[in-house]
């Protein structure tokens, strides 16, 4: 058979009681799995138990679960083998242990258990991000930027009994339409994760845009009302104009103070020496400054190298996963040590240089963790390297300020050095306090520069974004046609099988023989044929699953759906269906199941299996009965 990605297929189910004793282990199979039994036998807590492992959220359990510690399940994600384990709770939003790798590994290495959370935090993924990585699923937020999980996809998977006839999902209490509008888009392949990224980002990028706008508007009617430059090279070209200007007035200084000597004081002592404390002050903040630019930069070189490395081992890790599924195994034929021929006799999968044993499913499992692992640490990596980014800049901003301090400090000292007299006649006041204006107007100018040089960023930032949102517009427009042509692909195909299924039922309603138009209204949770859904109980039963059924099946026709061909049903007899009547509807789904070219899997319940179909390789486990139940308690 043909293999599709994505994939979810349950190999083992094993069930333990808090004494650790194993009360249901069963092996299923690719294909058809029937779970038989009367009722009140457990075939429903069987049911809500692989719910449960694969991802759901579920705590309504029966007596008998209650006394049972945890639920273990070792299923094939993408064709890789994984063995998945929570407990059994009374309470909500249970985390999950996950094993990379085979069940009857894991019972060794119980180390290499990790365990995620049902949601994620700032500091830890959720299981629901690691089995979607497996999965190839995109990381999904619906319209309430919550993220949609492993139990939100499994509401379309699973067929259970409490969910009420009219509604295809499961029975959710807190049910937003826009979730379910997102599951199904997700799941029938029509959801592009590429084009919701770029509505968010063309969001957020039009709010951006919006607070830099108006950020520059309320900074231009700031300079408007100060006089203030408005360009970086205005305001140097001032302060260089200034700079000569008490270049000019120092040496009048010196020329006044020449023609009127007075003899230093000791004040004028102290003078110098306080200017020189204030400078080395200064001094000390711009080299602890420059200090911290320098090592930031360090910081910043060092993160993007080890992000670059990352991303490098990333590239060559999933090109040599790809590599080795198109290639297969290259067989060696010569030693690489000492370069002589190697000996061919060696057994099937045993390596042709050391003669041990290749395990195919651990490696790629192994691979799959080390490759999510280092995705997690680039994602980490990048976020802390914007926070550098942000830092260095805000420092380097400050480094002129501090500069033109100095440099008036400098300035100040070299003055009282060179002339340690002082005069109190009217033109050395005079050009003294034109000096003092001229240095305060500096540091002003100073000051400004950062505003000047946020204003100018503030302009390149408006053209950069206007441009971005200018190009995702266009990109949703594309992006927007496909997802319409996919969409109407997918509904088109599962209306066709569901008329399949309905015209194929028992003469019970004449509508299904006769139907021509089946409407699924994913948003509303609703359905009809002809514009009708007005049915006998029994009927509206077998008309929701056909549905259910009519998706898993398009499915294995349709490459983009990001449905895994997994399907599980515990509502095959409900609302008094009758026996004949599930017996059919049990045989077409088998026959469906034959004839598909692609990997699958169907699990269902029931307690009035098909005779063409009980004690066959479809079954699962015993019969049970109220004295043989699934639960060996």
């Amino acid at each position: 058979m043909m293999h599709i990605n994505p994939s979810l297929f349950l190999h083992k189910l094993i069930v333990r009681s808090h004494s650790n004793k194993i009360v249901y282990n069963e092996t299923f199979h690719k294909g058809v799995n029937i779970i038989r039994g009367n009722n009140s036998s457990g075939k429903s807590t069987i049911a809500n138990f692989i719910f449960y492992v694969l991802g759901g959220d579920f705590n309504s359990w029966t007596t008998e679960a209650l006394k049972c510690k945890d639920v273990i399940a070792e299923v094939y994600i993408n064709d890789i083998v994984y063995t998945i384990k929570r407990e059994i709770e009374q309470v909500s939003l249970r985390p999950m242990s996950i094993y990379w790798g085979s069940y009857e590994d894991s019972k060794n290495n119980s180390l290499n258990w990790k365990t995620f959370p049902y949601k994620q935090t700032a500091n830890q993924i959720s299981f629901s991000n690691v089995l979607f990585n497996s999965l190839d699923f995109p990381e999904v937020k619906n319209i309430t930027e919550s993220n949609i999980t492993m139990h939100q996809i499994l509401r379309l998977l699973y067929i259970d009994q409490d969910t009420p006839t009219q509604s295809l999902f499961r029975f959710e209490r807190f049910d937003l339409p826009l979730t379910r509008e997102a599951i199904a888009e997700i799941l029938l392949g029509y959801y592009d994760d590429t084009l919701y990224n770029l509505r968010l980002d063309n969001k957020l990028i039009s709010k951006k845009l919006d607070d830099k706008r108006r950020e520059y508007d309320n900074l231009n009617k700031v300079f408007d009302e100060s006089g203030n430059f408005r360009t970086l090279a205005d305001v140097q070209k001032e302060i260089e104009r200034t700079t000569k200007r008490i270049t000019d007035i120092n040496k009048n200084i010196y020329d006044v103070r020449n023609k009127v000597k007075v003899i230093a004081t000791k004040r004028t002592e102290l003078n110098v020496e306080k200017l020189q404390n204030e400078y080395s002050e200064v001094k000390n903040q711009i080299n602890s400054l420059k200090s911290k630019i320098n090592q930031f930069q360090v910081e910043i070189a060092d993160s993007s190298l080890f992000i670059s490395t990352l991303e490098k081992r990333i590239s060559e890790l999933n090109n040599s996963l790809l590599t080795k599924q198109i290639l297969g195994e290259l067989s060696l034929t010569h030693c690489p040590q000492c370069l002589g021929e190697l000996k061919q006799n060696v057994e099937v999968h045993h390596c042709g240089l050391c003669k041990e044993p290749l395990i195919a499913e651990a490696e790629r499992a192994n691979a799959k963790r080390l490759l999510q692992e280092m995705e997690l640490q680039v994602k980490e990596s990048k976020s802390l390297l914007d926070d550098k980014n942000q830092m260095l800049l805000m420092l380097s901003t400050d480094l002129p300020k501090l500069l033109e301090t100095g440099r008036n400090y400098q300035r100040e000292i070299d003055l009282a050095i060179e002339n340690n007299q002082s005069t109190r006649d009217e033109i050395l006041d005079t050009l003294l306090i034109e000096k003092g204006n001229l240095e305060q107007k500096n540091e002003y100018l100073s000051t400004q520069i950062k505003s000047v040089e946020i204003l100018e960023a503030l302009k390149v930032e408006i053209a950069d974004l206007s441009k971005s949102i200018s190009s995702i517009k266009l990109e949703i427009e594309e992006k927007e046609r496909l997802q319409a042509n996919r969409r109407q692909t997918a509904m088109s195909k599962i209306k066709d099988n569901t008329l399949y299924i309905l015209k194929n039922d028992l003469e019970r309603q004449d509508e299904f023989k006769r139907g021509k138009k089946v409407e699924i209204d994913f948003y509303k949770d609703s359905y009809s044929l002809d514009g009708s859904n007005n049915f006998s109980a029994s009927s509206k039963i077998l008309f929701k699953n056909a549905i259910l059924f009519s998706i898993f099946f398009a499915s294995l026709e349709l490459n983009f759906f990001r449905y895994p061909r997994f399907i599980l049903c515990d509502n095959m007899e409900d609302k008094g269906m009758e026996k004949e009547r599930t017996q059919n509807f049990q045989n077409i789904i088998t026959q469906l199941s034959d004839k598909a070219k692609v990997d699958h899997q169907i699990i269902f319940t029931t307690s009035m299996v098909s005779n063409e179909l009980n004690d066959t390789n479809y079954c699962v486990g015993k019969y049970y009965n109220i004295s043989n139940k699934t639960l060996e308690i």
